[in-house]
């Protein structure tokens, strides 16, 4: 035995030691790892710098290039709008001076018409309008009489009386004729023309644009018009003005040149192109973006010789506030039409600024992250060392402990202790080989407790299986209270509408018996009446037929006949029979309603006509309506075909539909709509009931459906109505909808409730099998 311990412990001595085999390498490695990862990282900044410094020049190159020329295609497209609108508000401020003129006109000649000779209220004209003057003095008022003399000129006060209509402008144009023309034919109007400006000394002429309107009671055609190198010049000063205000970037502005002389330099602007001389102008060579060298004053001429709108140009020159020279670039834009250079333009120092800051940022970064690197790494190593010391000489204990375990375990009942072992990983190989001692006791232990399990949970089934039984009796029973609740509930609201069909019936068959009980008596006077008269005439016919002398007797039938008015008597005896007649008529049609209403006689689905029970209906509902002066408009499909129904649940659906649209509405004023529709080929009918009352909320309009949901005052209404009348329609198979627009105030008039029933053609007797 000791022979094979000694040849046992030699052999170990001979392996290598698992401090030794992770130790080592484990060592080496981190610290190959760490240079490695350190070169990587260093050369991956280098990398993102210089992509980043490409990336900045090449972003910051293209958004100046984009400020730079939104800026100057700003400036030309307000220069553009400036032309569009100029025109449009010269014109408007012609028309609306002249118009001015022309009220003052006729305010001299209606207070002076009837007082003054013509000539005097025309000299009255002149000198109201003579000294007014308008735009910075330039505007002012002529007058032309229309036989083509002129009566007063600003520009050429000695032409007043003078024969004009033979003028011409510098064009060769008779500009008199055609302002002429206009007034006959239109009586306003705007003409072009050339002509002088007042006060000047030579003959040159300008181009105008005058507007012109008739006076017909002088015969006078007044006008004013402006020239049009003015409009031009004040379009110039007001975008020079907008452009001097115009910032961007850290010393961005626009400037404007006209043939290399500044009309816009720095925020300043002059009235007149800025003189500077021909060595001035050479002294600043341009490079476009091609690299060739051009001038300022050049880049007209270049720019229509290549038919470019702008292009990029790049030149040094002082920044604004300093004498310092450096790099600029500039989008530079040629506006023929005045003959301008616009432009704006980037100082290319700050470029370089950003770069120098970020190579100083880099260099920074690099300094400290390689410190930061070193210092985290030995502090590392060192932490691994220590580790993977205390590691090794863990797993070595370890291994000795389950050694020392398996070595007793073979002899005796013992369990390993864990709060000795330095890993999880051997605590997961104590926990199963204390499971192996343990396995054969807690299988026991765990049939025996599933056993009781299962004996508990065959109670548990038994008693939930009783319960619901007994869950499902109380069920049964409390759907029989339900629908025996529902019943009453139907049959309380049948009898509220019975209540109210009950009154008006009364009150309608109550009026046409009223007009017969009253025709009565006066019929039966004017019978008794023809019958005396009738006596009379047999009296009179015995007498003759006995030769007595009946001269006598016929004159007192004479007498007689015209004391009750015979002729009257009989229109009398005729009108009251037609009223009897009509009353009884009216009640032979209220008792038809009433039937055809209710169909008492009707319990299963049969074909009905929508039309006869709308009709019976509003037969039933005459007198509400008529209570309130409510007008009900009615608009029955002739060939509205029959449906299968029960007449009398859908003649019940009417009543409270239009019950409550006679009691929504305004009295005097409520107005019912009812139609009836059908289009061939369709399935079904539609029924609409529309009211003007005062509308609902969609809030009201989700609820009306409910039981007992009601918006009338308590007592007033059960709330069963519409639950009632749409269960009816639904088991019929069709739909109820309602739309509605509230009032916004007491004086909106646009509000209204509207029903929509749409019933199938033939009845599914949803409502024949519930029975």
């Amino acid at each position: 035995m000791k022979l094979f311990e000694q040849n046992n412990i030699n052999s170990q001595d001979n392996k290598e030691h698992i401090s030794e085999a992770t130790f080592i390498p484990v060592m080496t490695l981190s610290v190959i790892a760490i240079t490695f990862l350190v070169g990587i990282w260093s050369i991956k900044e280098l990398s993102d710098y210089k992509a980043d410094v490409e990336r900045l020049e090449t972003e910051f190159t293209e958004n100046q290039k984009r400020v730079t020329r939104n800026e100057v295609e700003n400036s030309a497209k307000y220069i553009r709008y400036l032309e569009k609108n100029t025109e449009k508000h010269l014109r408007k401020t012609l028309k609306n001076r002249v118009d001015e003129a022309y009220l003052i006109m006729t305010n001299i000649y209606e207070r002076n018409k009837n007082k003054l000779p013509k000539k005097v209220i025309v000299e009255l004209i002149k000198d109201s309008l003579y000294p007014i003057r308008f735009n910075n003095k330039r505007g002012y008022y002529f007058i032309d009489h229309i036989s083509g003399y002129s009566v007063m000129n600003a520009s050429e006060p000695d032409a007043a009386g003078e024969y004009i209509l033979d003028y011409q402008d510098a064009k060769g144009n008779y500009f008199i004729r055609e302002q002429m023309e206009i007034a006959k034919t239109k009586g306003s109007g705007y003409f072009n023309y050339y002509w002088k400006k007042p006060d000047q000394k030579d003959e040159e002429q300008y181009p105008k644009t005058s507007y012109i309107r008739y006076f017909k009671p002088l015969g006078l055609v007044i006008g004013t018009g402006e020239y049009m190198d003015n409009v031009t010049k004040d379009m110039q000063k007001q975008a020079l003005e907008r452009m001097s205000s115009v910032h961007f970037g850290k010393d961005g502005y626009l400037f404007v040149n006209k043939r290399g002389h500044p009309l816009l330099q720095r925020w300043k602007y002059y009235e007149k192109a800025k003189t500077i001389t021909p060595k001035q102008l050479n002294s600043l060579p341009i490079t476009d973006e091609n690299g060739d060298t051009t001038y300022f004053k050049d880049i007209p001429f270049e720019m229509m010789n290549k038919k470019k709108n702008g292009g990029f140009y790049y030149y040094n020159y002082r920044k604004p506030n300093s004498q310092e020279v450096t790099k600029k670039f500039s989008y530079i834009l040629y506006f023929k039409e005045w003959d301008w250079t616009i432009g704006a333009g980037v100082y290319l120092d700050e470029l370089d600024e950003q770069i120098a800051a970020k190579r100083t940022l880099l260099i920074n970064e690099l300094t400290t992250e390689l410190f930061r690197i070193l210092s985290l790494s030995t502090l590392l190593i060192a932490i691994l060392w220590w580790r993977l010391r205390k590691v090794a000489t863990g797993i070595t204990n370890n291994i000795h402990e389950f050694a020392s375990f398996f070595d007793t375990a073979s002899k005796e009942h013992v369990k390993i202790n864990k709060d000795r072992l330095a890993y999880a990983e051997f605590d997961q190989l104590a926990n199963l080989a204390n499971k192996m001692l343990d396995e054969r006791e807690n299988d026991k232990k765990k049939i025996i407790e599933a056993y009781h399990e299962i004996q508990t949970s065959e109670e548990e089934l038994r008693q939930q299986s009783e319960s619901l039984l007994y869950t499902n009796q109380k069920l049964e029973e409390a759907m029989k209270e339900v629908k025996a609740t529902q019943v009453q509930l139907i049959n309380s609201e049948k009898m509220a509408s019975l209540g109210q069909l009950t009154a008006g019936i009364a009150h309608e068959i109550n009026n046409p018996i009223n007009f017969v009980s009253s025709n009565v008596q006066p019929l039966k006077d004017d019978i008794d009446d023809i019958i005396t008269l009738l006596h009379q005439c047999n009296h009179l016919i015995n007498m003759y037929e006995k030769g007595e002398d009946i001269k006598d007797k016929v004159k007192e039938i004479n007498v007689l006949a015209e004391e009750i008015e015979v002729d009257i008597l009989t229109d009398e005896i005729k009108q009251l029979i037609n009223g009897i007649e009509e009353g009884a008529q009216r009640t032979k049609e209220i008792v038809l309603g009433l039937r055809t209403f209710s169909r008492l006689d009707e319990d299963t689905f049969k074909h009905a006509n929508i039309n006869d029970g709308m009709q019976s209906t509003l037969t039933i509902l005459n007198n509400k309506a008529k209570k309130k002066d409510v007008t009900i408009n009615v608009d029955l499909q002739d060939d509205l075909p029959e449906i299968e129904c029960l007449p009398g649940r859908v003649n019940q659906v009417f009543m409270n539909i239009i019950n409550n649209a006679i009691q929504a509405v305004d009295e005097d004023k409520g107005i019912i709509e009812v139609k009836t529709r059908f289009t061939q080929g369709d399935d079904h009918i539609s029924i609409s009931i529309k009211d003007n009352g005062k509308g609902m909320h969609q809030a009201v309009i989700d609820k009306i459906f409910d039981p007992f949901f009601t918006t009338k005052e308590v007592g007033e209404g059960t709330g069963l109505g519409l639950s009632i009348s749409y269960g009816i329609i639904e088991k019929h198979g069709g739909r109820i909808m309602v739309s509605s627009k509230p009032k916004d105030n007491e004086e909106d008039t646009s509000s209204f409730t509207e029903f929509t029933i749409t019933l199938p053609i033939k009845g599914n007797n949803e409502l024949e099998k519930q029975r």
